[in-house]
Order: structure tokens, then sequence, then C-alpha cells
């Protein structure tokens, strides 16, 4: 469900808010340092319980406060149902509260089921040329909102590579065969989830890129986290001598990662800036046109400095794709221009941010 209003205090310099946005397009533009993206973080935060610009608290809590507050009313549902009521505080002390409808939540996840959230930023376009880490988080997004039980079943799987760990680090050989079956079965469940997402994610990938660019081919693999085609238990047999060496777990879902090649070579070393950030926004879209054939609605995109990442016609190109998924879209750039002039979308509001204030137009 789109937000229907979003109320923040104490994030960064912004002044403390009460934002009525639209249901579809939201363009937030102001000056570098004045704000804008504040807002976006706002939202993120709520979602995710982190920043996308940082993981630290103390860089996203204004200094002339002690606590940060975020709180988002979600639109009624189609059929009449009222909209969720999510609220965060976060104190400096490192305390932290979440409320649904008043009442508490137990994990951060309960609040990203109801906020679906997909970014595109700068450090976004990372996505290609940055860690497996950054890939496989990428990818756990996706299953993770559209497998009800892969979220428990990734915690199972988390205690058991712990467990596993302090056994090979303890040196307890007697004890490795037993934590490896419960290890084993955590992990193929992981890795099925995963080979079912990505086998329906690749070829709405394939379509959103060709809307976006036809020229670019590029192509989507999944490494597991261990060989290709032999059974996990080989490999962890095989490995065991060294693993017991090194003290960790070296193969496993932990490890897995998307491999994204171009001419058979990794994309990010043979694509330029361009087309990477073509390449990065088509995944992007594509996990929200996935995650919306899965659920029934879409997520909500925030796009900080669009002008900034794509040239006019890509620009257009996205905007479109976005318009056609009906999705609450929030977008900034430091001059209204910078979008108004390549889309104007059937529905929208524009909002102006200046030192921290943000009004609309």
């Amino acid at each position: 469900m789109p937000i229907r209003q979003l109320s923040a205090r104490g994030v960064r310099n912004l002044a403390p808010l009460v934002l009525l946005p639209h249901p579809r397009v939201n363009f937030i533009y102001g000056n570098n340092g004045s704000g804008k993206t504040s807002v976006l973080e706002s939202v993120h935060l709520l979602s995710s319980g982190k920043s996308f610009r940082t993981h630290q608290l103390k860089h996203i809590l204004n200094r002339d406060d002690d606590r940060l507050e975020v709180s988002i009313d979600l639109a009624d549902s189609p059929d009449g149902e009222p909209g969720d009521s999510l609220y965060s505080l976060r104190l400096k002390n490192g305390d932290h509260l979440f409320r649904l409808n008043g009442s508490v939540l137990g994990s951060q996840a309960d609040a990203a089921t109801r906020l679906p959230v997909l970014v595109i930023e700068p450090n976004t376009f990372k996505l290609l040329s940055g860690s497996p880490e950054e890939r496989r988080q990428f990818m756990d997004w996706g299953v993770f909102h559209v497998e009800a039980s892969f979220i428990e079943q990734w915690r199972t799987f988390r205690s058991l590579l712990k467990q596993r760990n302090a056994v090979l680090k303890q040196k307890e050989l007697e004890w490795l065969d037993v934590w490896n079956e419960g290890f084993i079965e955590a992990a193929e469940k992981i890795d099925d989830y995963r080979r079912d997402y990505l086998q329906r994610f690749k070829p709405e990938f394939d379509r959103t890129l060709k809307l976006l660019d036809p020229e670019l081919e590029v192509g989507l693999s999944y490494y597991p986290g261990w060989e290709k085609n032999t059974p996990l238990a080989d490999v962890l047999k095989k490995q065991a001598e060294r693993e017991l060496q090194l003290g960790f777990t070296q193969a496993g879902p932990h490890r897995a990662e998307i491999r994204i090649k171009s001419d058979k070579q990794n994309a990010a070393d043979v694509l330029s800036r361009g087309q990477q950030k073509t390449v990065v926004a088509a995944l992007k879209l594509a996990q929200g046109i996935l995650f919306k054939e899965s659920t029934g609605s879409p997520p909500i995109y925030l796009v900080d400095d669009l002008a900034s990442e794509l040239d006019g016609a890509h620009r257009l190109a996205l905007c479109q794709v976005l318009e056609d998924l009906k999705c609450q879209v929030f977008i900034t750039s430091i001059e209204k221009g910078q979008v108004l002039d390549t889309w104007q979308p059937a529905e929208y509001k524009v909002f102006h941010v200046e030192q921290g204030n943000v009004t609309e137009e």
C-alpha cells in the first residue's frame, strides 16, 4: 500500500516533518545539503531499520536531538481495510522501539513486509562492482518478500552456521558430523528458495533491460556458495581439514551470489559507467515487477538524484517503467526541471526542500 502520511523528527537537518505524498509520483527537489535525500532516508529507515547511506545512527540523528522518530500511515486497501500505521523510535544511546498499529513489533522483518521499499541511488550502482554480499542481499530481498517462510529458514541456517563455526574453531572434530547434518539440510532449503526465485527473475530482468537499452547484452548466473554440480556434503567433507585450520565454514549459502556478466566477462569490468547504471536500474525495476506479480501490489521506490545517474533517454525509459508499474515513487533532484522536463506522469506532486524545510508546491 502507498504511504498516506510520513512524519519525521530528528533526521539529519530536516525540520520536524509531516508529508502527505501522492500515491503515485512525488518529485522532491532542492540544493545539495538541503535535506531532500533525508526524506527518502526516513522511509527507508522505517522499512529496513537502517539508512541506505550509513549504518551508524549517529550520522542520521540530528545533532540537536536525543531521539529520532519516524511514523508512516499507509493508505487503506482497495477493499476498504484500514492501512497500517508504523512507528520507529531510536534514541542516541542505541535503544530503539518499533510499533505496528500501536503494538510493539517483535522484529524489523515485520515492518519490512508491510513497507516494501526498493532504492535506486548513487551507491546502488555498486551492485555490479561491490562485494558478493551486496548481490546476495539484493537476491535475498526478493526471496524474503515472495517466500513467507524464507526468513525463518534463514534464521535457522544462521544459527547452525554459528554453531558449526564454533566447532571448527575449537577443533572438536567428533562433533563436526553431528552439526553437518542439520547445516546441510538448512543450506539446501535456502538454496532451493534462491534458485526458484532467480528462475522467475531472469526473464523479467531480460525484458526490463531491453526496455531501458535494447543494445545491452547481460547474463545472470547463480553461484550457490560451493562447487557447482557437487553435493554440499561432499564439499564439506573435502574441505574439512582446511576449515579446521581456518576455524570457519568456507562453503554454504552465506557465500552465494549472483554473477552478472557481459560477453562472458564481469559486467563491472567491461561495461561503461553509464551502461552499469542501466543494468542496475533494470535489476531494481525487475525486482519490483516480480514483487507485484507475486504479491498483487507494487513496492515503493525511492530514487535519489536520478538526473546525475542516467542520461535523458534512459531516465525517461526508467520512469515509464515505474509509471507502468503503478507504484508510489519518491524522486529527488537538484532542480525541478531535471526530471519534469523529461517526464511528466499523469499523477504527481512536487515538493521543495530548503534548509531542511519541506513545502508542497
